[in-house]
C-alpha cells in the first residue's frame, strides 16, 4: 500500500497547514453543522499541499458521508447535473442504511477535486453546469479543489470562498516524514529526512514518496542513502517576476523556463507588470527588449521554430533584469494580465448570447441560427425602446434571466424590466395555454378570410349536413394544424403581446 494513502490524515488535527487555514475551515464546518448554509469552499493551491486530505479529514472529523468526483471521472454537464446537483439537494442514506437528516447535522460533504480540469473535452459544460447548480445554494456543503484557480471562470470563483494554499516549509514536511518512519519501524537520519523534504520544494506527496522508495527493503535510512533527482518544481510567476525586477540575477533564466507558464505567458506577466517598477529610461529600455523577445515568439508561432523560445525567454528575463540601472525597492503587488481578464470575459459573454439564441430556437421552434438570423436582433430593440409593458413581457415570454437582460440592454434596463415584471406578476405561461390560445386565434383568422372570400365570390360555401362528414373536417383541421407549428408561434406571440 501507498504510505501516501496510508499515512492520509483521518481527523481534521492530523492536517499539517497553517494555523489561520485550519481556523477557517472548522469555521465554515461548524456553521454548517448548525444549519447555516455557507458558500462552497474554493482550495487552491500548488499539488501536493494537503487540500484534498484536508477535505476527506474535515468530513471524518464532523462524521459526514463523502461524494467525489476527482480528475479521473467525466464531469461534464449531465454528470454534474445529475450526480452533484442530485446529492446538493437531497438528504442522505448512510452505508448502514440509516437515513441522515441535514436537519439534524447529518451532512454530507460533496468534494470536487481539481476544478481547474473541468474544462476538457470530454467535460464539456461541466463549469456552466456547476455555476447553474451552485446560484441554487445547495443545501450540502461542498469543497472544490484547484492547483489553478485562475483558471476558472470570475463567475465561479465569487460563487465560493476562496482559501490560498501555500507550498509547505521542509520543517513541517520532516516532521510528518518523522511520525511516519516511527510508525513503520524505520530509524532515520534528520539530516536524511530533511534532504527528501528539500528536494521535494514543499511537496508533502512526493516527499512521502521519495521517503518510501528509499525506504524500501530497510529499517535503517542514512544520509548517504538519499539518492533523488533533483525534481523539477514549479517556480511561482509572481517569484519570478520579483527577481527580474528587483535583482541582476542570471539564474532567473532557468527558474523561467521551470514555470507552468509558456513563454507567451510569461511575456503576458512581465508586459502588464514592468511599469509597475521601471519609469523613464529603464521602463523604455524594457519595452524594447520585450519587443525583441516578441519577435522571436512571433517566429515560433509561424514556422513552429520552437528552439527560438529559450532565446525569447532570455530576453525576457535576464534582458528586462539588466535594463534597469537600479532596482526598486519595497514590496510591488503585481497583476495579473489584463489580455486573459478580456478573454475571460469575452468567453463569459459568448456563453450567455449562446444560452439566450438557445431559449429563442426553443420558445420560437426554430433552429438557433435562424433566431440569430431572423429574431435576436429585433427582440433586443425591442427590449431596448419599448414600452415597459412590451419590453417586460418579452422578457418573460423567453425566460430571460436578469444577468442575461443586463448584456442585451444594460444594468439599470434589466433592473427595471425585473422589478415591473416581479410587481405586475408577468408568467410565462404552459405550453398546453400557448398552443390553445393559438389555435383560438387561427381558427378565428381561418373563419374571417373564408367568409370573405365567399362574399366576394372567389370560393364557395361549403354546406355539409352530414355529422360523419363534420368530424371528418374537423379531424382534417386538427392534423393541418399540427403541421403549421412555425406559423402558430408567430399568432401565439401576437396573442401573448395583446
Amino acid at each position: 500500500m501507498l504510505w501516501v494513502e496510508k499515512y492520509r490524515p483521518k481527523t481534521i488535527k492530523e492536517v499539517v497547514a497553517d494555523r489561520g487555514i485550519l481556523e477557517r475551515v472548522i469555521a465554515w464546518a461548524k456553521r454548517w453543522q448548525e444549519g447555516i448554509p455557507q458558500k462552497p469552499l474554493l482550495l487552491g493551491g500548488p499539488p501536493g499541499v494537503g487540500k484534498t486530505s484536508l477535505a476527506l479529514a474535515l468530513a471524518n472529523t464532523f462524521g459526514w458521508e463523502v461524494v467525489e468526483l476527482n480528475a479521473s471521472d467525466q464531469r461534464s454537464w449531465q454528470i454534474i447535473r445529475n450526480v452533484v446537483g442530485e446529492a446538493a439537494f437531497s438528504e442522505t442514506i448512510s452505508d448502514e442504511g440509516e437515513f441522515l437528516s441535514s436537519e439534524r447535522g447529518r451532512l454530507k460533504l460533496i468534494l470536487l477535486d481539481e476544478v481547474d480540469n473541468i474544462s476538457k473535452r470530454e467535460d464539456f459544460g461541466g463549469e456552466s453546469a456547476l455555476i447553474k447548480l451552485l446560484k441554487q445554494k445547495p443545501r450540502q456543503p461542498m469543497i472544490l479543489t484547484a492547483n489553478d484557480p485562475y483558471k476558472l471562470s470570475r463567475e465561479l470563483r465569487d460563487l465560493c470562498e476562496f482559501i490560498q494554499f501555500k507550498r509547505l516549509r521542509a520543517d513541517q514536511i520532516v516532521k510528518v516524514l518523522e511520525r511516519i518512519c516511527a510508525k513503520e519501524g524505520i530509524r532515520a537520519d534528520r539530516k536524511a529526512l530533511i534532504a527528501i523534504a528539500q528536494n521535494a520544494g514543499g511537496d508533502l506527496r512526493a516527499a512521502i514518496n521519495d521517503l518510501q522508495a528509499i525506504a524500501e527493503g530497510r529499517d535503517e535510512i542514512k544520509a548517504e542513502d538519499v539518492v533523488v533527482a533533483k525534481r523539477t518544481q514549479e517556480t511561482d510567476v509572481f517569484k519570478v517576476m520579483q527577481k527580474i525586477f528587483k535583482t541582476f540575477d542570471r539564474t532567473v533564466h532557468m527558474e523561467a523556463m521551470n514555470l507552468d507558464e509558456s513563454p507567451e505567458d510569461l511575456i503576458d506577466w512581465i508586459d502588464e507588470n514592468v511599469a509597475l517598477e521601471y519609469e523613464g529610461e529603464d521602463l523604455l529600455k524594457a519595452y524594447i527588449i520585450l519587443s525583441r523577445a516578441d519577435m522571436f515568439l512571433g517566429r515560433v508561432r509561424r514556422r513552429g521554430f520552437y528552439r527560438l523560445w529559450k532565446y525569447a525567454t532570455y530576453l525576457m528575463t535576464v534582458g528586462v533584469a539588466y535594463a534597469k540601472q537600479k532596482p526598486k525597492g519595497g514590496f510591488t503587488r503585481y497583476q495579473r494580465p489584463n489580455t486573459w481578464q478580456m478573454l475571460v470575459l469575452i468567453k463569459e459573454r459568448r456563453e450567455k448570447i449562446k444560452n439566450i439564441l438557445k431559449k429563442i430556437a426553443k420558445y420560437s421552434h426554430m433552429s438557433t441560427r435562424k433566431a440569430l438570423n431572423e429574431m435576436f436582433f429585433f427582440i433586443v430593440y425591442m427590449l431596448r425602446h419599448a414600452d415597459i409593458l412590451t419590453a417586460s413581457k418579452i422578457s418573460a415570454f423567453y425566460d430571460l434571466t436578469e444577468g442575461e437582460l443586463a448584456l442585451l440592454v444594460g444594468d439599470r434596463r434589466a433592473k427595471e424590466i425585473k422589478e415591473f415584471i416581479r410587481k405586475k406578476g408577468i408568467k410565462r405561461p404552459p405550453e398546453e395555454e400557448v398552443e390553445e390560445e393559438f389555435f383560438k386565434t387561427f381558427e378565428k383568422k381561418v373563419d374571417i378570410s373564408k367568409e370573405k372570400k365567399v362574399e366576394e365570390g372567389i370560393i364557395k360555401e361549403e354546406v355539409i349536413e352530414e355529422p360523419e362528414k363534420v368530424e371528418e373536417v374537423k379531424a382534417k383541421t386538427k392534423r393541418k394544424r399540427r403541421k403549421r407549428k412555425g406559423k402558430a408561434e408567430e399568432a401565439t406571440l401576437d396573442k401573448f403581446f395583446s
